[in-house]
């Protein structure tokens, strides 16, 4: 089995201002092991073209195309690829958040933080903590590892 999850750290709608991805971390996994983690990032001020992004297009493409493409609550993260290249078919897609609801209906929450800590998966990476493109990558990965989907 082989996938890559992925994660996506956004700018959020404060003050009107659009949804602007600024972090995409990455984790491949390979036969339920981490093989490769790696991360980019973005300026913010997108350009309609999404130019910022298109720069490191030709880096991150190959890492994400033609995978299978596992995040948690994947809304975000399919939104940001569909909106820059719309063309492009990405995936297929597996939601971590709905495995583990599908797997395990009565948890308490179903934060990606939250299932890593009471399935003892969550990363050590070393400066790195919840919210930051490669560290939810490697969690995300970790609990997909643990669901074994």
């Amino acid at each position: 089995m082989e996938f890559a999850a992925i994660d996506f750290e956004t700018t959020g709608f404060e003050d009107g201002g659009r949804n602007e991805p600024w972090q995409l971390g990455f984790a491949l996994v390979r036969d339920l092991e981490i093989v490769e983690t790696r991360e980019w990032f973005f300026g913010t001020a997108l350009t309609p073209d999404f130019e910022p992004i298109m720069d490191q297009w030709d880096d991150f493409y190959p890492h994400l195309s033609g995978r299978r493409l596992v995040a948690h609550n994947i809304a975000c993260e399919r939104t940001i690829l569909t909106r820059i290249a719309p063309l492009t078919k990405w995936g297929p897609w597996t939601d971590t958040l709905k495995v583990a609801k599908a797997r395990y209906p009565k948890l308490p929450s179903y934060k990606l933080g939250d299932l890593c800590e009471m399935f003892g998966v969550v990363p050590q990476i070393e400066g790195r903590t919840w919210h930051d493109g490669l560290f939810d990558a490697v969690a995300c990965a970790n609990l997909a590892i643990r669901l074994a989907f």
